[in-house]
């Protein structure tokens, strides 16, 4: 029996969430030095910009036989099975990532074809690898 393949986000996001605690600790710096509104304003910008960060540094994703899990921090888990995939594909600029456009399931295990969702995943290191697992196990 294999483990299944689990995929971590890249480098990129924990960089840049470090950088957010060094802009935000020197802001921070500056308010104990003399309050200013302008400071206050920068600093929880970059406390948002490390919050987020962060956030997709720490997402985990699993291929499992039946579709792929997300897992984020401070957040449900979200399985996709592959019969929900509908388009799959990379999508970003800067750091380009993984969109996938489901369809959601019913508290009953019916697949929802009314209202597509979308989940984006983050750029991870063997992007092509999980890229080409989902396209080749999406239905047609």
């Amino acid at each position: 029996m294999t483990d299944a393949p689990v995929y971590f986000p890249r480098t990129t996001y924990r960089l840049f969430a470090a950088g957010g605690v060094a802009v935000a600790l020197l802001f921070l710096w500056e308010i104990l030095n003399g309050f200013s509104l302008s400071a206050l304003f920068f600093l929880l910008g970059a406390t948002g910009f490390t919050l987020i960060h962060l956030r997709w540094a720490l997402m985990r994703l699993e291929l499992t036989a039946d579709g792929v899990t997300v897992r984020a921090p401070l957040q449900a888990t979200t399985q996709i099975q592959y019969r929900q995939m509908i388009i799959c594909e990379e999508a970003g600029r800067f750091t380009p990532g993984v969109s996938l456009v489901y369809w959601p399931v019913s508290a009953k295990g019916i697949v929802e074809t009314e209202v597509p969702r979308t989940q984006f995943l983050p750029a991870v290191a063997r992007q092509e690898e999980l890229l080409a697992a989902l396209q080749e196990r999406m239905p047609d």
